[in-house]
């Protein structure tokens, strides 16, 4: 069948990024490959709370904290993998995101669920003062992906994708939890400015879309009142 237009895109993106990459190593000039179709960056994908927690059990114990991260967080993957305990203020129920996709830095809010969920990991490994907060099952950091020489996915793809067979969740990425926590934000009536803040985009305009999911909240609550 067609491949559809987001797939033709990561195929490309890979392809490229090799040729790029032997290009440089071989020095030819690396020839360009077309674009395709233009690929819409309007996809919003959320769950159900009953949804959402049944996907964090899903998850493998040591990614559990993780997944609570990224869903009360509106973290992206690489900005919660590389959260260092330095970065954790338990005084300030706040988090430091050092290094973002924007490349501005930013403190985010720590929700009382993350708070939970990262106290219980710090009392476990003894209290300490820095060090990445997430681990693999070996007890290693997670592998910046932002170093290798061709583009991958996140370092929690195998286990994410594990828990959604678990759950019985289709048609949900890791990136989604991003999409899920702005979602919610907007469904509980916290203003767009403070999502974008806390969420780390750039500008008003990228978190407009999630105003549409406000207005089919507001149809659905209405259409109770009898």
């Amino acid at each position: 069948g067609r491949l559809s237009p987001a797939t033709v895109q990561r195929h490309r993106s890979t392809f490229s990024a090799a040729i790029n990459y032997l290009a440089r190593d071989e020095g030819f000039d690396a020839p360009k490959m077309p674009r395709g179709e233009r690929v819409s960056n309007k996809r919003v994908r959320f769950l159900s709370s009953d949804q959402a927690d049944n996907m964090v059990r899903s998850y493998a114990e040591h990614v559990q904290p993780i997944a609570v991260t990224l869903r009360w967080q509106g973290l992206r993957i690489g900005e919660a993998l590389r959260i260092d305990w330095v970065n954790v203020s338990w005084s300030g129920d706040s988090i430091f995101v050092a290094e973002s996709k924007t490349g501005e830095p930013r403190s985010v809010t720590m929700h009382k669920r993350t708070r939970a969920a990262l106290h219980r990991l710090w009392v476990s490994r003894g209290s300490p003062k820095e060090g990445r907060v997430f681990l693999t099952q070996l007890g290693r950091p997670y592998a910046d992906t932002r170093q290798y020489k061709f583009p991958s996915g996140s370092g929690i793809k195998k286990a994410h994708a594990t828990a959604c067979r678990r759950a019985g969740v289709t048609d949900f990425h890791v990136h989604d939890w991003r999409h899920h926590w702005a979602s919610w934000c907007v469904m509980s009536g916290i203003d767009l400015e403070t999502i974008r803040q806390e969420g780390g985009w750039k500008s008003l305009r990228m978190v407009e879309r999630y105003a549409t999911v406000s207005a089919a909240h507001r149809t659905l609550a209405m259409s109770k009142l009898k």
